[in-house]
């Protein structure tokens, strides 16, 4: 066990729904925490603040981690930890290495941060993955349409080299089709809180062959280069377009477990091939007729209220594996829980303003939910796919089997209704 004066840095986006968990995990292993975040304060009614907190731009890791490293310089730092999103795992990436603690390379980081780069690694090392061409958001819809029928084929799927959680991604049916999607990727990307990301990156898009197949997310962890499986999703809604929007996760999967070796097989040499060899690790494959092809490598654990579905050991969350994993602490013997558990990502059916949420005694009520969560506030505006980049709310089972719990989840969601109103006009 660390002692007390031992600290873990978190590096943790404003945008985070996992800080509770990750503060958590560092309370009861005992160490201080040091936070470096781009937060905003009205996130303080949902979790206390440490004291230790350093104020950083994520999307300029040059500054970040130089001011991280000023104010820790008199800490007994053990461990850095990314606590959600890409630019925080390369933030947290680069001061573990200006540390001298175990991490990932920094460009293995940029990498799993930018889908061009890691399309590029990945089809040098031979790693099943789309044929992909990189284009800019305001290139010519005709040029773009020729190249597509050339060397991509129809359909394709676009989308942003930086941003995550599906956002601006849209499936190309056509050269017709082809016009409406590039106006309303252009669009979302020439925002300015977006170009802020990355003002080369943030204007370009990935166009890939559309990958038919089941989907699976592995939730891993690296440990020198090799991959160590903490669970298997299913995701058994079909994600096939027009936007690809994820809802359900059940773990352990029901595929043969030939099908899965392969996933972890793919998952370790896709890794491998992008530099990644330390840490959390999430992946989402294709289940094509000829194998599992990568849709994405991230160099971070699963996204939202997700992990909440998963437990190790004698009831270590995912963040405490993660953790202890930092620490240097063993984590080889802690086995995922064997029962069925599964999440629904309640997706945002319309643009507007929520008004009001119906039917939660009743979802709540049905045997094998044990916790709903809406995490949009009564009056918030919400946007759905591919603009917007949230859920409205994550529900929660748990049964015997994944056939039980999906249509536990399934159950559950009926009840709901969510009033959506349209949003007042902006003075």
């Amino acid at each position: 066990m660390a002692t007390v004066a031992d600290s873990v840095l978190l590096v943790l986006p404003k945008t985070s729904y996992q800080a509770e968990a990750f503060l958590s995990a560092c309370a009861k292993l005992g160490v201080e925490v040091i936070v470096a975040t781009d937060h905003c304060r009205a996130l303080e009614k949902a979790w206390d603040w440490p004291e230790n907190e350093i104020l950083v731009d994520l999307n300029d890791p040059g500054a970040a981690v130089a001011k991280i490293l000023e104010r820790t310089r008199h800490a007994r730092v053990r461990a850095v930890v990314p606590a959600g999103g890409e630019p925080a795992a390369l933030v947290a990436a680069r001061t573990a290495d200006a540390l001298g603690l175990p991490c990932n390379p920094a460009s293995a980081s940029t990498a799993a941060r930018n889908k061009h780069a890691m399309r590029e690694l990945l089809a040098r090392a031979g790693v099943p993955s789309p044929r992909f061409a990189l284009f800019d958001v305001e290139a010519e819809t005709t040029d773009v349409a020729t190249r597509l029928s050339a060397d991509i084929g129809w359909p394709c799927v676009i989308k942003p080299l930086l941003l995550s959680a599906s956002r601006g991604v849209m499936r190309v049916d056509d050269p017709a089709h082809l016009a409406a999607c590039q106006a309303r990727l252009r669009e979302l990307l020439l925002q300015p809180e977006l170009l802020d990301m990355d003002e080369v990156a943030g204007r370009k898009f990935l166009a890939e062959s559309f990958v038919p197949g089941q989907e699976v997310a592995l939730e891993g962890i690296l440990k020198d280069g090799s991959l160590r499986v903490l669970a298997l999703f299913d995701k058994p809604d079909p994600l096939d377009g027009p936007f690809f929007e994820e809802t359900i996760y059940v773990t352990p999967s029901r595929h043969p477990s030939s099908v899965q070796s392969a996933v972890s097989a793919t998952t370790e040499a896709a890794a491998r091939a992008m530099g990644l060899s330390e840490g959390p690790v999430h992946a989402e494959l294709r289940l094509a007729p000829g194998g599992p092809v990568v849709i994405e490598v991230a160099a971070r654990s699963i996204g939202g209220l997700c992990s909440r579905i998963l437990r190790f050991g004698t009831g270590l969350s995912l963040e405490e594996v993660i953790v202890r994993h930092a620490l240097g602490e063993p984590t080889a013997d802690l086995e995922r829980e064997s029962r069925s558990a599964g999440v629904m990502m309640l997706p945002i059916p319309a643009r507007g303003r929520l008004a009001g949420v119906e039917g939660v005694s009743a979802a709540r009520a049905i045997p094998g939910i044990w916790d709903l969560v809406i995490s949009v506030d009564i009056g918030r505006e919400v946007v759905p796919l591919p603009e917007g980049s949230s859920y409205l709310g994550f529900l929660f089972a748990a049964g015997d089997a994944p056939d039980q719990v999906e249509s536990t989840l399934r159950a559950a969601y009926r009840e709901l209704e969510f009033k959506i109103v349209p949003s007042l006009p902006s003075l």
